[in-house]
This record gives C-alpha cells, sequence and structure tokens, in this order.
C-alpha cells in the first residue's frame, strides 16, 4: 500500500508541475497555488557608466521575457518575482555599452547571494570598468564581472 501512495503522489506532483498555467484573479496563477513561491524578490540594473553611455539590457528568465531596456545614466530597471519551492529560478541578463558587452546571471539560488542581497533585493549596478552587486551585508559595491571588449 505504501508503494502506491508514493506512486500516486509522484503523479500529482509531475501533473502539478506540467500543468497549464493559468491565471486567476489579482494575478495570481495555478502554478503559483500548485507550486507556491518561497519569497518575494527584486533584482534592480542601474547604469552607473559614468560616461553618459547608454546601457542596453535585455533580462529573461526561462519563462519571462522582460524585453529590450535602454537605460540612460543613472536610471534603473527593476523587476518582482517569487521564488518558487523547487528554487530553480534563475534570471539572467545580456548587457551592451559603447565598447563592452556580457552575459551575466542575475539570480538564481544560492545562499550567499542571498546573503549579498540582504535576502530580498539584489542590485546590479553597471559601471565604467565591470558590472558590480550591492553587497548589503559590508554596505559597498562589489565588482562582479567586468566587461568583454566589442560588440
Amino acid at each position: 500500500m505504501n508503494c502506491i501512495k508514493q506512486f500516486l503522489l509522484a503523479i500529482c506532483f509531475s501533473l502539478a508541475l506540467t500543468c497549464q498555467d493559468h491565471v486567476l484573479v489579482g494575478g495570481t496563477t495555478t502554478r503559483d497555488i500548485i507550486v507556491p513561491k518561497i519569497s518575494e524578490w527584486q533584482v534592480t540594473v542601474v547604469n552607473g557608466l559614468t560616461t553618459g553611455e547608454t546601457l542596453f539590457i535585455h533580462c529573461k528568465s526561462k519563462e519571462d521575457d522582460l524585453g529590450e531596456i535602454n537605460l540612460k545614466f543613472r536610471n534603473r530597471f527593476s523587476w518582482n518575482f517569487g521564488e518558487n519551492m523547487l528554487h530553480s529560478t534563475f534570471f539572467w541578463c545580456y548587457m551592451n555599452k559603447d565598447n563592452g558587452h556580457m552575459n551575466v546571471n542575475v539570480f538564481w539560488d544560492d545562499v550567499i547571494l542571498f546573503h549579498r542581497c540582504g535576502w530580498k533585493n539584489c542590485i546590479w549596478t553597471a559601471k565604467t570598468d565591470g558590472l558590480y552587486l550591492w553587497n548589503s551585508a559590508s554596505g559597498e559595491d562589489v565588482l562582479s564581472r567586468k566587461w568583454e571588449v566589442g560588440w
């Protein structure tokens, strides 16, 4: 009998993961009910290029394409989301400035990242030499990645 319960539970779980996602009242989806979000997060990308350049960004996850954005100096782009119960939420961005570009992960399931982001808000700032993550624990920007030369 125990094997049958485990088998039925496995079938229900796999159906929940593959079910069609339907938007319900207030923006809640069926997936949110079946696989609840663990915590709410915000990711922010800031153009801190002191040369006055426009920063091009294109951010996405497996499920969401956040579109192409051109950020002027000191402008920011933010999005909110809930990490899923499977801890598989993952966002990355392509960024481009006049003489450099990069593909960079901006959110993934990692306790060190969570600590640096203060368990709620990851702030990435593009500067002339690279991309920095605001470390809320130490109160300073930390260089995460340097620009690759070219387009």
